[in-house]
This record gives structure tokens, C-alpha cells and sequence, in this order.
């Protein structure tokens, strides 16, 4: 697929067998929290114990001269010698929420196709998360794109209409300014305008935690995000190994009391099972980014060597950058939402080597097994593919 080949550039000299691998990374995943209350129908103003607020949200940086077509993806490489399950947060600013780069049109036409073509695993959403769909939708049209990309994304009239909507000019599209009645539709539409997945979360009906009520994942890592519906966040994260000894009472306090408005950066990150917990960086033998199944070994399952096919290409790098924020869903309670947004990356294995990285990645594969939590190599299914790898890295 085109796409893909966009990120081979400068690797023809390297022989077809090269191309093999893909590595799962992460990049810095932005997390992002902003409690207000929905305004009455004839208000605009956030309150706070009955007095106007300013909006949560930071201003938005434009980017005045970027060309999304000469822009090259980011380049991340996370991998340590050891593999340790944490929490590392950092802050960051309201500006990296949603990075764009020459390969959106490719993306966001793959996204559209797999929408299509696998719906039932890709999309879901309840009428609860509704409110927090559509303000999400609003900000990011009416706001966010056309304040930091004002080239790439314009509001103004469609054709005759007197109404406004925001202008692509990357794909000559025009997205309505309103989100559409049924949240579904609304997470459809963001599905094909970005090329960041959403997932959004809500309290849970007992109080405990929150719980996936709604999202749009058309790039997951080897999980069905359907599956993962109407299940606490510690739930969804039972399959990673030591989750719950590690980091589930940190996500639930760190979830609570995240400051309004901040920002926050989590560097070195892969997001799985589906998307919302960490884990560094992994290597599969897949291109593909729609992949709902694999890339994972659980307890019981076989675990073959695999020979992977040189031929087909299938070597790249593959990255996540997330954001999380939280919102009051209703105008008359203290109920809020928080939505996780993360953008995939592919790259090739020969880059890794092109950078001075082979070796330091094939000492990071073995450091699967030399970190806190030791099952993430076979988890990773590096039991798999490991010696493959290591030795073209090595070569």
C-alpha cells in the first residue's frame, strides 16, 4: 500500500530480506484531563460553585507555514536495555495532542476503508458517552485543527450553504461544525478526519473505576477493542502480566486527580489490551496496521519459531502516541468522562540500523526477561520472533 511505501524512503539499498521485521513501539503519550460542566442550553460559560470559568483548555499554538505533505513522521525510539512496566509522566502542552505528518491522506483513507469493511470491531459507543463524544468532536473541529493547521484545515461555507463547516484541503472534504445526533456517527466521522484512535471512558455505575462506554480504533495492536465494552479499565488489563500488582492502584488515583486543564506526556510507551496501559516497545511480523488479533502470547498458548517472509516487506516499527483528558458529561452532576486518543507509527527495521540502533535494540530484546515484569517476553511474543530479529539486527 502506498502509505506504507512512504516510509521506505532512503532504504533501497538495502536488500528486499532487510525489510523483514516490524517493531512495536511507543512514543510519548500526551495525557490530557480537562473537567468543566456543559453549559445550559442558553449559556456558553464553564461554572464552577455557580460562577463563570474560564474553558480548561490551553491555547492552541498555530502553525501558520506547515505542509503536511513535506512533513516527516516523527521519529521514536523508546527501547531500553531493560524492560521495566512504570508510570513515567512528564509534562507537556496542549500542542502535541495531535500531530500530523506526509502520510494523513494514505492513513485516513485506510482508516475509512477499515471502518467499512470491519465496523463491529473498530466502532461502538452507548448513548452515556454521548456527551463526551460530542464535545470532543466540537473542540477538535471547531478549534483545534483550524487554529494549529490553518492551511491544511479552514472554516468556511460548503458551496451555496450558508452554513460553516471545516474545510480539508489535504482531501477537498468538508466536515460538519455539529457532532451528528447518534454518537456512533460522530466517532465515524473523527475516525476519517484524524489518524488518532479514540476511546472514551466513563465512572463506573458502582463508583469504582472507569469503564469504556465508547471509541473508534481502527489501528489496534493485536486486540479486539469490541471485546473490551462496558469493562473497567483494571479489566480490560487483566491479560498484562503483573498490571494489577504494578500500576492499577496508581491509573485509578492517577485517573482521579489529574489537575484540570494539564497536559501530560508519558514517554516510551505502546499502548495495548486495548491501548490504555503501557508497555514499551515490542517487534512483530506484520506491516498491517489493522491487526485484531496476535502480536500477544498468553499462558497455554504454543510458541512457535517463526520464519517470517522476507519478500512480502513486512518490517516496520510501529508506534503509539495517546492523550488523555477528562470531562463532566452533564450539566447537573459531578459525573465526568476521559477520553484516550493515540496515533500509530510505522517504520522500518533498516532505519533502526540506519540510526546506530541495531545492537541496542537486540540487547533490549533480551532485556524483555532482565526488567520488573519478566513475562512481558513472552507476552510480547518474543519468544517468537526474538532470535529472528537479533540476528538481522546483528548482521
Amino acid at each position: 500500500m502506498h502509505f506504507l511505501m512512504s516510509s521506505l524512503t532512503g532504504l533501497e539499498r538495502w536488500p528486499v530480506w532487510a525489510m523483514l521485521f516490524c517493531v512495536c513501539l511507543s512514543c510519548s503519550v500526551i495525557l490530557l484531563q480537562v473537567k468543566h460542566k456543559y453549559a445550559l442550553k442558553s449559556q456558553n460559560l464553564k461554572v464552577s460553585k455557580g460562577k463563570p470559568e474560564p474553558t480548561a483548555y490551553a491555547p492552541v499554538e498555530p502553525l501558520p507555514d506547515f505542509d503536511w505533505e513535506q512533513k516527516e513522521p516523527l521519529k521514536l525510539r523508546p527501547f531500553k536495555p531493560k524492560y521495566n512496566l512504570t508510570m513515567s509522566i512528564e509534562d507537556s502542552t496542549v500542542n502535541e495532542l495531535i500531530e500530523i505528518d506526509k502520510n494523513y491522506k494514505d492513513r485516513t483513507e485506510l482508516r475509512k476503508k477499515i471502518m467499512a469493511e470491519h465496523p463491529e470491531t473498530v466502532l461502538a459507543a452507548e448513548d452515556t458517552v454521548r456527551p463526551a463524544v460530542d464535545e470532543f468532536y466540537t473542540w477538535v473541529v471547531g478549534t483545534y485543527l483550524p487554529t494549529r493547521f490553518p492551511r491544511m484545515f479552514q472554516i468556511s461555507p460548503a458551496g451555496n450553504s450558508q452554513s460553516l463547516f471545516l474545510h480539508s484541503t489535504a482531501t477537498n472534504e468538508n466536515y460538519p461544525l455539529n457532532p451528528a445526533e447518534e454518537p456512533l456517527k460522530t466517532l465515524r466521522t473523527l475516525g476519517g478526519l484524524v489518524e488518532d484512535d479514540l476511546l472514551f471512558l466513563l465512572p463506573s455505575d458502582d463508583g469504582d473505576g472507569y469503564t469504556l462506554k465508547g471509541f473508534v480504533t481502527c489501528f489496534p495492536s493485536g486486540f479486539n477493542t469490541a471485546k473490551k465494552l462496558n469493562l473497567k479499565l483494571r479489566d480490560i488489563h487483566k491479560p498484562v502480566p503483573h498490571y494489577k500488582q504494578k500500576l492499577e492502584k496508581s491509573m485509578d488515583r492517577y485517573f482521579d486527580r489529574i489537575k484540570v486543564g494539564k497536559f501530560i506526556k508519558r514517554a516510551n510507551v505502546s499502548y495495548v489490551v486495548p491501548m490504555l496501559i503501557t508497555e514499551q516497545w515490542t517487534v512483530t511480523t506484520s506491516s498491517q496496521l489493522f491487526t485484531a488479533t496476535g502480536n500477544h502470547l498468553y499462558e497455554g498458548e504454543d510458541i512457535p519459531q517463526e520464519e517470517v517472509d522476507i519478500e512480502k516487506r513486512k518490517a516496520h516499527e510501529r508506534v503509539g502516541s495517546s492523550a488523555l483528558r477528562e470531562t463532566d458529561v452533564t450539566p447537573f452532576t459531578a459525573d465526568s468522562s476521559t477520553s484516550l486518543s493515540f496515533k500509530t507509527y510505522l517504520y522500518t527495521l533498516p532505519e533502526i540500523k540506519e540510526d546506530g540502533l541495531g545492537e541496542t535494540l537486540a540487547q533490549a530484546i533480551d532485556g524483555l526477561k532482565q526488567g520488573n515484569v519478566p513475562e512481558f517476553h513472552f507476552y510480547k511474543r518474543a519468544a517468537v520472533w526474538g532470535e529472528s530479529a537479533k540476528a538481522y539486527l546483528l548482521s
